[in-house]
């Protein structure tokens, strides 16, 4: 049953301006904003459930995607300066969400597939409609992908750990350690500690009750305690970034990190990291990631499947043991005013760079001509 499964979902929207309009690059409020009044045109009570302060909720939100139009150069100052950027028909943009509620997905879902033409999607004061939904991979995918669907049952699959564990964090990302006299104190610097953390708390919350960490006594407070101690930073490439909004301005670190796990690897704790590092995809990692912050996925790490021996799968890519991947090899996450880079069928896709028409997918480098995966959606 669903409820004893805990599904989990990754998908991508694509959007199209109806009209003239501007919206700030990197304002996850208002990203956000747009996501819960979507919700609300289909379930008023969900959405009013899902804006109750001070709790865990149960989806993240990427930024908007598909500035094609600006350089990397541009992107960067509008992000940073909160300049307004004009958006109009003929353009496309992307947007990704994940849910880690299977009726929070369903009751989205059924309103999008029932009414699409009736649903609006506002951003700042531009108005967009809806034309695909990508919510499942292809079924014989193997690489990594930021579409996927997966389920805290595939992912508790508790195993010694590996030696390494390797992140991308594809926005800034950074950590809430609670309230200090002066203000709230964050940190901005992903010490293995921290990540493991973050994600065993929204595993606990979110997970079917006989899958959480408590079920075999452990907590997220003791597993932090014992990576503080066992594992190790190993190698980054980190670049301190800003996110900044008409509500709310956040330093963050993005880039990637690898993590050597030096402590016995069938220690209880060791046993959770493979599955936790899977669930980064889902999950986020840190603080704000209903606002854009924290989209994070494990690149090396927890996999299983067509492996050699280091862990890749027989194309030479990392696969996901227990998370379903997207349409094709393209790991990039398309970052705004990121280095752009070809997939495989030499379109571009990442934000800033050239792309082959509108119509390419930021998040997986796919084309219509290739035709639509299982769970891609036509509205």
């Amino acid at each position: 049953m669903t409820d004893e499964r805990g599904e989990l979902f990754s998908m991508l929207l694509r959007l199209h301006p109806v009209e003239v309009g501007q919206v700030a690059v990197g304002a996850g409020n208002q990203v956000q904003a747009a996501f819960l009044d979507m919700v609300r045109q289909g379930d008023a009570a969900l959405a009013e459930w899902l804006h109750v302060p001070n709790q865990r909720r149960p989806y993240t939100l990427g930024l908007l995607q598909g500035f094609n139009h600006l350089s990397a150069e541009q992107v960067a100052e509008a992000r940073t300066k909160q300049q307004m950027v004009q958006v109009k028909p003929g353009e496309t943009y992307w947007l990704r969400i994940t849910m880690l509620d299977a009726n929070v997905f369903g009751s989205f879902t059924r309103y999008l597939l029932a009414k699409p033409r009736e649903l609006t999607v506002r951003i700042g004061n531009a108005r967009f409609e809806i034309s695909r939904l990508l919510s499942t991979p292809e079924p014989h995918a193997t690489s990594q992908s930021w579409v996927a669907y997966s389920s805290f049952a595939d992912l508790h699959d508790l195993r010694a750990a590996q030696r390494e564990y390797s992140f991308e964090f594809a926005t800034p990302t950074a950590f809430s350690m609670g309230q200090k006299a002066w203000g709230k104190l964050l940190k901005v610097f992903p010490e293995p500690a921290y990540v493991f953390e973050s994600l065993a708390r929204q595993w606990e919350v979110f997970a079917p009750a006989h899958l959480r960490m408590g079920a075999s006594g452990l907590t997220p407070r003791a597993l932090a305690t014992w990576c503080e101690e066992q594992v190790v930073v190993a190698r980054y490439s980190l670049a301190t970034s800003y996110l900044p909004s008409s509500k709310f301005g956040q330093a963050g670190f993005q880039g990637d990190i690898t993590y050597e796990v030096k402590g016995m690897p069938t220690a209880p704790e060791a046993l959770w990291l493979s599955s936790l590092a899977r669930f980064a995809l889902f999950s986020g990692v840190g603080y704000k990631t209903t606002m854009g912050m924290g989209q994070t996925r494990c690149t090396y790490g927890g996999v299983m499947g067509q492996q050699g021996g280091d862990g890749r799968d027989k194309s030479g890519r990392y696969a996901m043991n227990g998370v379903k991947a997207g349409r094709n090899e393209l790991s990039g996450y398309a970052m705004n005013g990121g280095e752009t880079g070809r997939d495989e069928l030499g379109d571009y896709a990442m934000n800033g760079g050239e792309t082959k028409g509108d119509e390419s997918v930021p998040y997986e480098g796919a084309t219509p001509q290739e035709g639509k995966s299982s769970g891609e959606v036509e509205i």
